[in-house]
């Protein structure tokens, strides 16, 4: 009979990698819903907004972003060997994006798109400023790109999130903000 102990060391958290010393200044609040390892959730509340016209909205349908209006909120986070998914269900709407690093951007994938941000922040929160996409893999024109300076921040001690999304020559496409807690 033999018997051991091994110690694995847990990669640290994907915004932590990517971030930093800079994630040690970040709000409790929007830390600790980035603490993820393996498996997490977060439940809240949204308000939605809701496209700006016919062409966005075909666009927040093809995307499966939720409609306009108050919703519930139920996100999903599951780590695995550095990549993260997130589920966020909006009442009965759910979408999901896959996130991962490239040297120091997070790399944010909704199927064949993919997003890379700096992610800019202080003792408030952080911002996401994309700074590249590409489509099928297929390097676009910063210029063609969806418009989302999106933020994390606390408020009185709990996560919250501003999210507009727009498209050159369309307009918004959803716009939904709210906040979160560790469920």
């Amino acid at each position: 009979i033999q018997h051991a102990c091994e110690d694995i060391l847990l990669s640290p958290p994907l915004y932590r990698r990517v971030m930093g010393a800079r994630y040690d200044n970040l709000p409790n609040s929007v830390r600790h819903l980035h603490d993820i390892f393996r498996e997490g959730s977060a439940e809240g509340e949204a308000s939605v907004g809701g496209p700006d016209n016919f062409l966005g909205g075909i666009v927040a349908r093809l995307m499966g972003f939720p409609p306009p209006g108050n919703h519930q909120v139920h996100v999903r986070f599951c780590e695995r060997d550095g990549l993260e998914t997130w589920t966020r269900t909006f009442g009965r709407h759910s979408f999901s994006s896959r996130l991962s690093q490239s040297g120091t951007r997070l790399v944010e994938q909704f199927g064949a798109l993919r997003f890379c941000f700096d992610l800019p922040s202080d003792s408030t929160g952080l911002r996401m400023e994309m700074r590249g996409w590409s489509v099928l893999g297929v390097p676009m024109p910063l210029v063609l790109a969806p418009r989302s300076p999106a933020r994390e921040y606390d408020e009185a001690g709990r996560f919250h999130f501003d999210v507009p999304i727009s498209l050159p020559l369309v307009g918004r496409i959803v716009h939904y903000r709210g906040w979160l807690r560790p469920a």
